[in-house]
């Protein structure tokens, strides 16, 4: 089945209220929030993988990421409306009884939005005007009306002169910051190195990669490193750009906590430019989650891919 890809970034004001239930903090409005999405399009509904950030109310600063089915009905000639679930899984970096935390729980992410196309823009530009909506157990909740745009495009294949093909690996290397998620830490530097193999023409989205990551000291509380597997869906968005989301398991020690090796997930959005049929350029967000309430870390890198 081919399917159209769809790239939308939101970045973008948010208003929102926040119900607290699990500690007495009164409903307050979100100041800021903004989203981020990689869709893949079937027939009358799409999966979206959903980076979502809801604002800084409160001692809260919550995001996360969710994988979203869509179902979509066109209203006339140009308006669409659509709905939307699917499991988010937060983040929240916050402050109880004196003690930093960053806090994972498990939730329901579900939307509602109008789509209007812009033709005045590119085509498959459209405004987005949507409702989403948080459920969580034990913690607060959300609600949040966003607006941005997004951009759909047609039917694409890989460039025949670029085309990753199956089979071979590809190599590379990447460097950036690494952020750590508490205060009273310092912006670190970070390299990865990585291993990558796309899957062939019977799996043309999906890709494996393994990876050896170097997070950097941040002088505080963090200098890990470790190797990481992630499973990736690969969607090519024009003949030489393609766009990414991939999440796996990742082992790390870190030298400023216990110095043994825990387990963690790493979760991925990249976007991908092919410059021949051997070498491909990349940026990437990273996101480790270590489930201990404590030292999670974002990661930005910029980097080579080589198939030799």
């Amino acid at each position: 089945m081919h399917t159209r890809p769809c790239l939308g970034a939101l970045l973008l004001a948010c208003s929102g209220v926040l119900q607290a239930q699990d500690r007495p903090l009164p409903a307050a409005p979100a100041d800021a929030g903004n989203g981020a999405y990689l869709s893949a399009v079937y027939g009358d509904g799409r999966i979206e993988f959903v980076y979502y950030n809801e604002g800084h109310p409160d001692n809260n600063h919550r995001d996360g990421f969710a994988p979203q089915w869509l179902a979509e009905r066109l209203l006339g000639a140009h308006l669409s409306v659509e709905l939307g679930a699917g499991p988010y899984l937060s983040m929240n970096t916050t402050t109880l009884n004196g003690r930093q935390q960053d806090d994972a729980h498990w939730g329901l992410l579900l939307s509602a939005a109008v789509r209007l196309p812009l033709g005045f823009l590119s085509g498959g530009t459209h405004l987005r005007l949507g409702y989403n909506h948080v459920l969580m157990r034990d913690v607060h909740r959300s609600r949040a009306l966003m607006l941005g745009i997004g951009r759909q495009f047609g039917t694409s294949g890989p460039d025949p002169r670029t085309e990753p093909a199956g089979g071979p690996w590809w190599y590379g290397v990447s460097a950036g910051n690494s952020n750590t998620n508490m205060a009273g830490t310092d912006v670190a530097h970070a390299a990865v190195l990585e291993a990558r193999k796309y899957l062939g023409p019977r799996l043309e989205h999906w890709a494996l990669s393994a990876k050896f990551l170097f997070e950097g000291d941040d002088g505080a509380r963090v200098d890990r490193r470790g190797l990481a597997g992630q499973l990736w869906y690969v969607q090519q968005v024009t003949p030489r750009f393609s766009m990414s989301a991939g999440a796996g398991p990742y082992i790390a020690r870190n030298r400023r906590e216990r110095n043994d090796y825990r387990a963690n997930l790493l979760v991925s959005f990249q976007a991908e430019r092919a410059l021949s049929r051997q070498t491909r350029a990349f940026l990437n967000f990273n996101r480790v989650k270590t489930f201990r309430q404590t030292d999670d870390r974002d990661l930005f890198q910029i980097g080579l891919l080589k198939r030799f």
